[in-house]
């Protein structure tokens, strides 16, 4: 059978999106029906200049993800970035939170993350290229041991604002760019199959980064064109597998609760 494959709209790639999430609320519902809540976190010096901070999103399926971790690099080993990942893991199991999630490169702080009880669940070679990129988690539902600094109560933290997490964000940013610079900005990648009529039945949203990484955000096909060369189902690793991302870099248990979430990397510098 044949299909339209061709690029789409901005407007066409979140229909896509709102699909596969669909798919995947079916097949893992979320405990709360609510979307992602995110809240912000930082220090300030007397003058009001932000020393560090942090990003915490929470999802609807209890679980929490840290983003952009950063601190001004005179005020580093003074305990202030412990005291933020502290602040919003405390705020994570307020709201019910029973893991913690959180990406970093060799060049960033594993073992910060490990000190507080974070363990890698999947390794990534050559992301970017001469690098490694580690998916960390943390159970906050079981006593773990961690890292436990004692001068991290001098610290005030105080919740920040949509400006914070763009200085946050910027901030990572600089400092990756000392390691790894990007060759370019993120290309987005946004394809569409349609039947007879036009309709959207399939369709992939992802892009290729700054360090030419790819990224699949979304894969779907309607319930009645799957098994016919469009692809099957989102969360089937058996897909993957066939189109070639052989490696199963990183196996993570109870993602999201009941089920298992596959980390799976392909280079697409070989020929198959």
């Amino acid at each position: 059978m044949l299909f339209d494959m061709m690029p789409c709209s901005e407007e066409d790639a979140e229909y896509i999106e709102e699909q596969a999430d669909r798919v995947f609320d079916t097949i893992a519902p979320p405990e709360e029906d609510t979307g992602e809540e995110e809240f912000v976190y930082k220090v300030t010096d007397d003058k009001g200049s932000l020393l560090g901070g942090c990003i915490l999103v929470v999802d609807g399926r209890k679980t929490a993800s840290i983003f952009d971790l950063w601190v001004e690099e005179a005020y580093r080993r003074k305990g202030i970035a412990s005291a933020l990942i502290r602040e919003a893991e405390m705020k994570a199991r307020d709201l019910g939170c029973y893991l913690a999630m959180v990406g970093t490169f060799d060049f960033q702080a594993k073992p910060f993350y490990e000190s507080h009880g974070y363990k890698v669940k999947d390794t990534m070679s050559g992301v970017p290229k001469g690098h490694e990129h580690y998916f960390m988690t943390k159970r906050l539902d079981r006593t773990v041991i961690e890292h436990d600094p004692s001068n991290t109560d001098q610290f005030e933290i105080i919740p920040g604002g949509e400006e914070d997490a763009k200085f946050l964000a910027d901030r990572l940013h600089r400092h990756d760019e000392a390691f790894a610079p990007r060759e370019h900005e993120y290309v987005y990648i946004r394809k569409k199959v349609t039947d007879g009529n036009g309709r959207i039945i399939a369709g992939l949203v992802g892009g290729v980064d700054g360090w030419n990484g790819t990224d699949i955000d979304a894969l779907w096909v309607d319930d009645p064109y799957r098994r016919q060369g469009i692809g099957t189902r989102l969360l089937n690793v058996g897909f993957f597998r066939k189109n070639g991302y052989e490696t199963v870099t990183g196996v993570l248990e109870d993602y999201p609760r009941g089920h298992t979430m596959y980390c799976m990397q392909r280079s697409l510098s070989s020929t198959r």
